[in-house]
Formats: C-alpha cells, sequence, structure tokens
C-alpha cells in the first residue's frame, strides 16, 4: 500500500513522524513525505524519500514579529481561553491556512498522480486533509507529543470552522474535512489533557528522532562526575532571534558553576548567538540527544516537547525554564509528574536555576518520578505496532480502488 507523510517545514514537527516512516517502510509499504522545498534536504536525511510541494511561507519571520507566541500559561481546557488568547490562535490559525494554500494545488496534484491509500499528517498541516477529500482517502493526524493538539480534543460549542480553511476546499469543490480518521499520539497518558478526542486515538510510544550523528569518542566512557546537559531545541534562533541566548546564558552561567560535568548541546545558530561560553563547558553541536542523555543525570531546557519526551524515554530529571505558552504547558506537565521542575522566564535568576538544578541532582523522588515516566513511555505500542491499524484504514481506500 502507499502512504503518503505531509507536514509543513518545520522539522520539529516532522521528526516525530519519522520512526512511523520506518515502521510503515519496513513492513513492505510505499512511504513518500511531501512537504514544501526548505523541507526536502532534512526529509532525505531521515531516511525516507522526498517530495517538494507548493512553497515556503516565513514562519519564523511571523513569529519574530511576535504574532505566533504568547508569553502566559494557557488553560487546558480550550473553551476557557481569554479574548487574547483566542485571537492569538486565530492568527495562529490564519498562518497554517497560508501554509496549506502554499502548498494544497501542488500536493493535490501529487496526490492525484501517485494515488495513496492514506495520509498521515502533521496536525496543523491543513493541506492534507484538502487532498485526502479531494481522492476520497482516510486522514491520520499525527501530534507531535503536545498534552494537547489543535483539533485533537472535542470542544463543547463546535465552533465554526474558518471561513479561509472551508475556502481551500471549495477551490476543489469538496466539503471540508472537521476531523481525521484517527489520532496517533505519543504523548504519555500520564501528561495528557483529559477529554474526548474528535477521533479514535491511537497511542503510540515516543521514539526520539533528533537528527543525523556520530557518537564523539569522549561520550563512550561514563563521566567521572554527574553529568548535566543543557540544551535550547532546533529552532529557538530561528523563532526568536538573540532573545533567546539571555535565558539560555543564565543556565550555562549557573549549571557551570555547580563543579558538574556540563555539556551544552545546541545547533550552530544557537552555538553562535551565544559566543564565549564558560571554561569547562563542553560543546557538542548538533549532537542527537538520544545519545547523550543517556549518560546524564539531568537535564535544563526551554520546555520543548521534543527534548522533554526523549529526557523522560532515558528516566532523566528535567528543568524546563520556559518562555512560550506551549513551553509552560510542558513545565506545568512536568512539575505535576514530579519527574521535573519548572521555572517561569519572569521569575528566573542563576541563583534560581542554580537552587533548582542541585535539587535534581540530590531528589531521589524526583528521580523516581523520572523513572515511572520511562517506564510508562516504554509501555505504549512501538510505531510497527501502530501498522495493521493503518494499513486496515487505508484498506478501505484500497477495496474500493480496485
Amino acid at each position: 500500500m502507499r502512504f503518503l507523510l505531509t507536514t509543513f517545514a518545520w522539522p520539529s514537527h516532522y521528526y516525530p513522524m519519522v520512526p512511523l516512516g520506518w515502521a510503515l517502510r519496513a513492513a513492505g509499504h510505499e512511504v513518500l513525505v511531501a512537504s514544501t522545498p526548505s523541507l526536502v534536504d532534512a526529509i532525505i536525511t531521515t531516511g525516507l524519500p522526498a517530495v517538494a510541494v507548493g512553497k515556503d511561507i516565513d514562519i519564523a519571520g511571523r513569529a519574530r514579529d511576535g504574532k505566533l507566541h504568547d508569553h502566559e500559561r494557557w488553560p487546558t481546557d480550550p473553551d476557557r481561553l481569554n479574548n487574547v488568547q483566542q485571537n492569538l490562535v486565530k492568527r495562529m490559525s490564519h498562518t497554517m491556512v497560508d501554509v496549506a494554500d502554499a502548498m494544497t494545488d501542488d500536493l493535490v496534484r501529487f496526490a492525484r498522480s501517485w494515488q495513496p491509500d492514506l495520509i498521515v499528517h502533521e496536525p496543523i498541516t491543513f493541506a492534507a486533509p484538502v487532498a485526502a477529500e479531494v481522492l476520497g482517502i482516510p486522514t491520520v493526524a499525527h501530534a507531535v507529543g503536545m498534552p494537547f493538539a489543535p483539533g485533537m480534543m472535542v470542544r463543547k460549542d463546535g465552533p465554526a470552522l474558518l471561513p479561509a480553511y472551508v475556502r481551500l476546499y471549495q477551490k476543489f469543490g469538496v466539503a471540508p474535512r472537521a476531523a481525521p480518521s484517527a489520532w496517533i499520539d505519543p504523548c504519555p497518558p500520564s501528561m495528557r489533557m483529559q477529554g474526548e478526542t474528535s477521533a479514535p486515538r491511537l497511542s503510540v510510544r515516543y521514539v526520539p528522532y533528533n537528527a543525523p550523528g556520530a557518537m564523539p569518542t569522549w561520550l563512550i566512557e561514563p563521566p567521572t562526575q554527574p553529568r548535566v546537559c543543557i540544551t535550547w531545541g532546533t529552532s529557538a534562533v530561528q523563532m526568536i532571534g538573540d532573545a533567546v541566548t539571555g535565558l539560555l546564558s543564565q543556565a550555562i552561567e549557573a549549571v557551570s558553576s555547580l563543579g558538574v560535568d556540563v555539556v551544552l548541546s545546541v545547533n550552530a545558530a544557537t552555538r553562535a548567538a551565544l559566543g564565549t561560553v564558560p571554561d569547562g563547558v563542553r560543546v557538542a553541536e548538533s549532537l542527537p540527544l538520544h545519545m547523550l542523555l543517556p549518560s546524564c543525570r539531568a537535564v535544563v531546557h526551554q520546555g520543548g516537547v521534543g527534548t522533554a519526551l526523549t529526557a523522560g524515554i532515558y528516566g532523566v530529571p528535567q528543568l524546563a525554564v520556559t518562555q512560550f505558552s506551549d513551553q509552560m504547558t510542558i513545565g506545568d506537565v512536568l512539575a505535576a509528574s514530579g519527574a521535573g521542575h519548572h521555572l517561569l522566564h519572569d521569575e528566573t535568576t542563576v541563583e534560581r536555576i542554580k537552587s533548582h538544578v542541585v535539587e535534581l541532582l540530590d531528589d531521589q523522588e524526583c528521580l523516581k518520578a523520572a523513572k515511572r515516566l520511562q517506564r510508562e513511555i516504554a509501555s505504549q505500542p512501538a510505531p510497527a505496532e501502530l501498522v495493521p491499524n493503518l494499513v486496515e484504514l487505508a484498506g478501505r481506500r484500497a477495496s474500493a480502488r480496485t
């Protein structure tokens, strides 16, 4: 069978889908990944074939303009958003519609030619359900691991679809699709937002893909002191520019004064923005976290979901120092689970970060909670176990076509 994976050009939204793409390929199915041109190289490095569709939209530029972020905690119930948050959701939705509008013509044209049996898409890649509706095939939305995803939870009021979203479908003479056939959710059950989902939920184990990399020789030997990783995600500088360096620099200063083995794991752009780092801080540029974190006793990060779940897989206590609402959600659920601590950006100082890291290193209850999270993640079905579910969904289309 043929499976088309699609996402907009943001690696952190594509990478959680990679293990499922591998599982489908290993089971003998055809897999292609469609996205706008700037993601093609990243797709190819994951070992999956790529097809470029449409044109790129500068999402990072809109984020830097402050149009796609909020600096306050959000309620977990979508019906309790205040007016400011509702307006932000609308702005984000319109941006995703713009991305979809830039992708849809090419994606529909390619899908008509290639004839996939099912489309697996990142939830806010709205071009995917349009193409699926044109072809009359099912879609599965693959969440990135957040406690909730846009469109996943059923709203009490059942809000009307955005007119701009509806127009994406009207262009092709088809009815708008309000929900996928199923959700794939890699978020551990204990961290999820509770409530009814808009389609059946397929739980899956989070399997980290953090881009390719080679293991350095220093990582082969166990550390002689407790190792603390500091990392700030793959897109922070791209999203918010040099503003990222303030909190990150505080974290580096705090941890480097503790007499521990400090590893700073960042990409080239973040490393360049930082400038000089203190002596004794080992810089591991673009080292995949799943290689580094098994050797760590704690990790300090910005509240990115990929970092949080990768640390969860290895039972590493975490300190989330958060700046934006989605990051705050991750920090809150980590703190509630006992597997980590959470500091908000406006209450962060070098001394507070230092104090929290010392507690992480000494607190056996936090370590036990991190190990519980590790066991919970390991108990979830592997991506390969979802393949029969997707084949069954895709088979409905394949049977109708024959």
